[in-house]
């Protein structure tokens, strides 16, 4: 007894919970209805609309004795109102002879290392360009062989 009064209670409160729909309904010729048809700010999977991305390359190769370089990373964003995404490039200026540590080979960057975009939605995907640049006396200078650094790509809304 106890048990099927327990389901029975259970089905009860089932149909407590479900939501009634409102809509007006015309009934009259020439009666007229409005609807107000919105948006949110969250995606049908329910995750924040909000969004950006910025596409940098994997590894670029420098020629030997070429005094500039450019990478290219891509930027595309999707933000709110006065919301901006930001990309900074870093490294460490220098970068290292890979076979023993103990040369270096010295650069500087310029270009889109410090990058705001001007307006929340940049659509398509906007290129930027960052070069490296390293001094002709340092090439002259430098032990011939492999040198790396790694940059670092820093985004963020503000």
């Amino acid at each position: 007894m106890k048990k099927a009064l327990s389901i029975a209670l259970a089905v009860v409160m089932l149909f407590a919970v479900c939501v009634p729909a409102f809509a007006a309904d015309l009934t009259a010729d020439g009666q007229s209805g409005t609807v107000i048809v919105k948006t949110t700010t969250k995606t049908s999977g329910g995750d924040d609309a909000r969004s950006f991305t910025v596409t940098i390359p994997a590894d670029t190769e420098i020629p030997w004795g070429d005094l500039t370089t450019d990478l290219v990373y891509a930027v595309e964003s999707h933000l709110g109102d006065n919301e901006f995404v930001n990309v900074k490039v870093a490294g460490n200026g220098k970068m290292t002879y890979a076979a023993s540590k103990t040369y270096e080979l010295p650069y500087t960057l310029t270009g889109a290392v410090d990058f705001t975009a001007d307006v929340p939605n940049v659509y398509p995907a906007a290129d930027q360009t960052v070069t490296v640049n390293v001094q002709d006396l340092a090439w002259k200078t430098a032990v011939v062989g492999d040198y790396a650094d790694t940059l670092t790509f820093t985004a963020a809304i503000v």
